[in-house]
């Protein structure tokens, strides 16, 4: 083997006739003495003036030895945990279990090509690997304005396409004979106000779950909405704030809701004088855990012989509805508790009538146009 050093700092090449490679080495700052094989001399010469430049420039990273894997984790602990809402810091933990392919491969060495090919493999839809794509990219962007790697690779990454499916909803009459079929219905006739405020309203299942006595505001027919009943693998049923400030809102109801929900609690249990006790419980006095009621809104519709559709889909519904009526997509959005109008926008765009008719009468009685 013969063997060239240059001077001090200067790195160094050597060949090694026994494997017939170029080897490339050079002293990082910290004192690590790096090396790598190449096929010929010119691309040692270039990947050791690449390195020397970057310690040079004071933007070279220390090589390391931690995977995907262990950095995923790290990441999750570090800056997730805590900082996120509990259900979704549990999505982002089953999201990263399926990077399970590449765990092993040191983060400094992960390729691009490497990550489409986990893409490819997954046996997920296209929609869950764009939600994969995004928790790597994260995962990237972070170790990077950390210095932990050179490079983001996933800048390279192109994940799969895919079209968002069409919002369903509900008819009128469909609407009509869900509420007629649990309000006449004895054994689910307690859940008749459930139902009411998902339909009248567009509130979530959680946020109805979540809500007590007191943010029941009768004199005004309003229902405030300040938390969620949240159901979590790790710590089971609890209470949370919305995820943003525009989930936490007032909404208005009809006189007809207002009137249902006074009835409902003649019946309610005992309470003390702040009635911070929910609306909605079992019969054993305990919350009614949203997957359980998954369960009865099955029964509800088959009941009411209307082809399943998820709870949601009262949301979508009443929003949908609303926008065809001409309210104004920021008065929905507001109800809806949308962080920003474009959300709405997006979701029901499709739903607000076309004005272009209207609007040309407008136009032509702004100006006098000569003729």
């Amino acid at each position: 083997m013969s063997k060239k050093i240059n001077g001090n700092g200067a790195g160094s090449i050597y060949y090694d006739a026994s494997k017939k490679h170029y080897y490339a080495a050079v002293t990082t700052p910290a004192g690590q003495r790096i090396k790598k094989s190449f096929l010929n001399k010119t691309e040692a010469a270039a990947w050791k003036n690449a390195q020397l430049t970057d310690i040079s420039r004071g933007i070279f990273v220390e090589p390391t030895n931690i995977t995907v894997g262990a950095w995923a984790i790290t990441w999750l602990s570090t800056y997730k945990k805590g900082a996120v809402k509990q259900r979704t810091y549990e999505r982002y933990k089953q999201l990263v279990a399926h990077l399970d392919q590449i765990a092993d491969i040191k983060l400094q060495e992960l390729q691009p090509i490497q990550v489409q090919q986990l893409y490819k493999g997954l046996p997920l839809s296209n929609c869950t690997i764009n939600k994969v794509h995004k928790i790597l990219k994260e995962l990237y962007t972070k170790a990077y304005n950390l210095d932990m790697i050179p490079k983001n690779i996933m800048v390279a990454v192109v994940p799969p396409r895919f079209e968002k499916p069409e919002i369903r909803i509900f008819s009128p009459k469909e609407i009509e004979i869900i509420l007629r079929t649990c309000h006449d219905t004895t054994w689910l006739k307690r859940y008749y106000p459930i139902i009411l405020l998902g339909a009248t309203t567009g509130m979530r299942i959680g946020e109805i779950l979540g809500l007590r006595w007191c943010d029941i505001l009768f004199p005004t027919s309003e229902v405030y909405i300040k938390r969620s009943l949240q159901q979590s693998l790790e710590i089971g049923l609890f209470l949370e704030t919305p995820k943003t400030k525009a989930g936490i809102r007032k909404i208005s109801v009809t006189e007809d809701v207002i009137k249902e929900l006074k009835k409902f609690k003649k019946d309610a249990p005992t309470m003390d004088i702040k009635q911070e006790q929910l609306c909605f419980i079992t019969k054993n006095n305990t919350p009614i855990a949203p997957h359980n009621f998954e369960r009865v809104w099955h029964q509800i519709l088959a009941k009411a012989n209307v082809p399943y559709r998820n709870f949601h889909v009262l949301r979508h519904t009443h929003a949908t509805e609303l926008l065809a009526q001409g309210v104004p997509i920021i008065e929905v959005s507001r109800r809806l508790g949308h962080a920003r109008v474009s959300h709405t926008l997006d979701l029901y765009g499709h739903a607000i009538p076309n004005y272009d008719d209207k609007i040309a009468d407008n136009v032509r009685s702004l100006y006098i146009i000569p003729k």
